[in-house]
């Protein structure tokens, strides 16, 4: 697609998504499993959008004390202490994020804010504006403070300025910080509260920033502390530059500054970046922390104190901010290598069918376990893994479709199917564990549910039937059966071309449609404005109605490439059209933040884009590629004759041209002519109905024990083999299974032989040359 396709994707600077769907039970709980009458006085039936706070709890937090040569001021100070968590998960914003096992973390990426603030320095001579907290936005405003910077002498003398003071205005009555989301990413590792920020601060205004908060600059004090940061390094998605408390002393020695007073940097423990530290022209006096997320590594290096860093603290505030998202299962997600057969450069599933029934719908995969393949909660996540699937998650409203569109010509699959939700150690909020995300308003819950029955139901099921998917909470040690799913990559060159392709499938956008996104002159009807906003979210920059600036910011930082008013300027483009952006509903407003994107910063656009479309992973799909259907399209015009006769002969009939069976549901047409391929859809249509697709092993189970009227005759059924691996049914969205055949080979030599027929009464199926003449058998539709 090449700088075309890329631009596209500049929507996913947008988008608000919360939109709201209720529904009325689908399906009653069994008889066997617990009694759903009870409530929990403690939860809501309606759940509403999540909000942007971690699964957290209060620290041990540092007693604030200058160092010995300033005057400790006690009043405006205060300390709480609560047990760490031996587990918590990490988050995005108001998404749910991945468990670890080695280090907890519960972290909540946060809505930004920054106002500009104006510092000379008088050892550069030179005038910086950065921004600093005001709202809850990420672009410098015309506000201005100014604050007088230390001077190089001072610095040199090791001077740690501690005296600046809490502000009691960003905190309650009760000394609970205000708008916590409006300062940073929120961490909680290593025994404290990390805040990473989003905007730009000098290093002194980086103490400022953080004493006002109750918290102090980051310090490295010790081994466990650094070897602790690894493990949380190990899993980054923030920015990469962030100042620390480090000074330098003298020509060769530094001092952490800390509200206890000043402390000797051990210079020989720190993992210092190559030919670090060098103190250019004597006047890199401060240390800088770098993480580079490309190995998961970080580093510290030496730079000018007046330099433009992300500010970052530590030490929680009172107290930390109310968690928002579950505790998700401590697993490590691997696939099982035994299940797969490799070919060529990939590899495929050898026996799909022994996991359960197969579905693809609109560019996902979904995997539906059978009726004896039931797991607990954390079983079902851990057998979805084992075959290089995720448990379902249901985040957006039309997978709910997908799954009914699945089960409609499939009864037998009807019933209770774990997906990833889960609302473990935070009461009422639930989120997808798998998908890295919360319950937002559209989810379907049956009547009177969530109810936690017995105080102990964290878990999500859906049940789902021909006209229901409905959401039910379960204890995590119930057993069900389970519904894996992955996106459709087989045809995708990249993850960028696999989120698009499946979009497009979704809202049913062509290429050339897609070439007109950025041309301003085009309308967009709803039907493209939502497929817009379907990108901006698959390509984590959205989550929840919220813009991801983590994601958006450490790309903006790597493409300023150090240029402080580059990166500034960018920042409040993206805010601007994220701010000012109206719209009638949520895929209007993508629209538009789409247009003013592209009107005011095409290349940074291009670069965001570019960056995302890189990093987004393509998971190797779990099925060989699907054949095409390269058949037709064929004239469709419909005898009202003798789609009547057919219609009126019920049971087992006889009509002019064939026979007629009733059977499990649906009527099928044995033409008692042979036709090649192409006549044989024509022929069909022409009765009313369609060649037929035999869908399930119920249906060719229903097809032997009749009385068939075509015993030892070959039929043209619509199957296709078409460059592809596994053949896929051409008049129905249900894959092709060999489950229930009695195959007796497929002939692969020249001339083609890509065409499906097969002998109901003995299950017999087998590959033929569509020039062929067979019995065409149509099927009701």
């Amino acid at each position: 697609m090449g700088k075309r396709f890329s631009s596209i994707f500049l929507l996913m600077v947008i988008l608000v998504t919360c939109e709201t769907l209720a529904a009325k039970t689908g399906g009653k709980k069994s008889s066997g499993l617990k009694n759903h009458s009870s409530k929990s006085a403690k939860r809501q039936t309606i759940i509403s959008c999540c909000g942007a706070t971690p699964c957290s709890e209060t620290h041990v937090t540092r007693m604030l004390t200058s160092s010995s040569s300033l005057k400790k001021d006690n009043s405006t100070l205060s300390t709480t202490t609560s047990p760490l968590p031996t587990e918590t998960i990490t988050e995005k914003d108001t998404g749910v994020a991945e468990t670890t096992s080695e280090e907890p973390a519960s972290e909540t990426s946060l809505e930004s804010t920054s106002t500009t603030s104006t510092t000379t320095s008088t050892s550069t001579a030179t005038t910086t504006t950065t921004p600093t907290s005001t709202t809850t936005t990420t672009t410098p405003t015309s506000t201005t403070t100014t604050t007088r910077p230390p001077t190089k002498e001072e610095l040199l003398l090791g001077t740690c300025e501690t005296t600046f003071e809490k502000n009691q205005t960003l905190f309650t009555k009760d000394g609970i910080l205000k708008d916590p989301e409006s300062q940073g990413f929120w961490v909680q590792s290593c025994g404290q509260q990390f805040l990473f920020g989003k905007s730009l601060a000098t290093w002194r205004e980086n103490f400022i920033k953080c004493y006002k908060i109750g918290m102090e600059p980051i310090t490295f004090e010790n081994a466990t502390k650094l070897e602790c940061f690894s493990k949380l390094v190990s899993k980054w998605k923030y920015s990469s530059n962030y100042w620390t408390s480090s000074l330098r002393v003298n020509e060769s020695d530094f001092s952490w500054c800390t509200k206890d007073g000043s402390f000797a940097v051990d210079k020989a423990k720190l993992p210092w970046a190559a030919g670090q530290p060098q103190n250019v022209n004597n006047s890199e006096n401060c240390v800088h922390l770098n993480i580079e997320k490309s190995n998961a590594t970080f580093s510290f290096t030496d730079r000018m104190c007046t330099d433009q860093l992300i500010f970052g603290c530590q030490g929680p505030p009172t107290p930390a901010p109310p968690c928002s998202m579950p505790t998700c299962p401590n697993i490590t997600c691997t696939k099982n290598t035994a299940f797969y057969t490799t070919s060529g450069s990939s590899q495929y599933l050898t026996l799909p069918s022994s996991h359960g029934s197969w579905f693809t719908y609109n560019g996902r995969s979904f995997l539906f376990s059978t009726i004896n393949k039931t797991e607990t909660y954390t079983g079902a996540m851990q057998a979805c893994c084992g075959i290089g699937m995720t448990l379902l998650s249901l985040e957006y409203d039309y997978k709910y479709k997908s799954l009914i569109a699945a089960i409609k010509d499939n009864s037998n699959l009807s019933d209770y199917y774990w997906t990833s939700g889960s609302d473990r150690d935070c009461e009422s909020n639930f989120g997808y564990c798998t998908a890295k995300r919360s319950l937002r308003q559209e989810a379907v819950w049956a009547s009177g549910q969530p109810d936690n029955a017995d105080g102990n139901e964290s878990a999500v099921v859906v049940f789902v039937n021909q006209n229901n998917a409905q959401l039910y909470d379960f204890n995590e040690e119930s057993k069900f059966r389970y519904i894996c799913e992955a996106r459709d990559t087989s045809k995708s060159k990249s993850g960028g071309t696999a989120v698009r392709d499946e979009c497009a499938a979704i809202y049913n956008v062509s290429q050339a449609e897609i070439d007109t996104l950025l041309n301003p002159s085009v309308p967009k009807d709803l039907r493209m404005k939502c497929f817009i906003k379907c990108l901006g979210e698959n390509s984590n920059l959205m989550v929840n109605g919220k813009f991801l600036e983590n994601e958006v910011f450490a790309i903006l930082e790597k493409l300023a490439a150090g240029n402080v008013t580059e990166l500034q300027n960018n920042m409040g483009i993206m805010n601007d059209c994220g701010t000012s952006s109206a719209g009638m509903d949520e895929c209007d407003k993508a629209s538009q933040m789409m247009k003013c994107s592209s009107e005011k910063a095409p290349e940074v656009v291009n670069g965001i884009v570019s960056a995302m479309d890189q990093a987004m992973p393509i998971a190797p799909a779990p099925l060989p590629p699907a054949a095409v259907c390269s058949y037709g399209p064929f004239p469709c015009n419909v005898s009202s004759n003798l789609a009547q006769e057919v219609m009126n002969c019920t049971g087992n009939c006889t009509t002019t041209n064939g026979y007629v069976r009733d059977l499990c549901g649906k009527k099928y047409f044995f033409i008692n002519a042979q036709v090649t391929l192409d006549q044989a859809y024509i022929m069909c249509c022409q009765f009313g109905m369609k060649l037929a697709s035999i869908e399930s092993v119920d249906e060719i189970t229903c097809l032997t024990s009749a009385n068939t009227p075509t015993t030892g005759i070959w039929n043209w059924i619509a199957a296709s083999k078409v460059n592809g691996t596994i053949p896929c049914w051409c008049t129905s969205n249900v894959p092709f299974s060999y489950d229930g055949y009695a195959s007796v080979g497929e002939n692969t030599s020249n001339p083609p032989y890509d065409s499906y027929v097969i002998i109901p009464n003995t299950k017999a199926f087998s590959v033929t040359n569509y020039n062929s003449v067979r019995y065409p058998m149509c099927k009701s539709l």
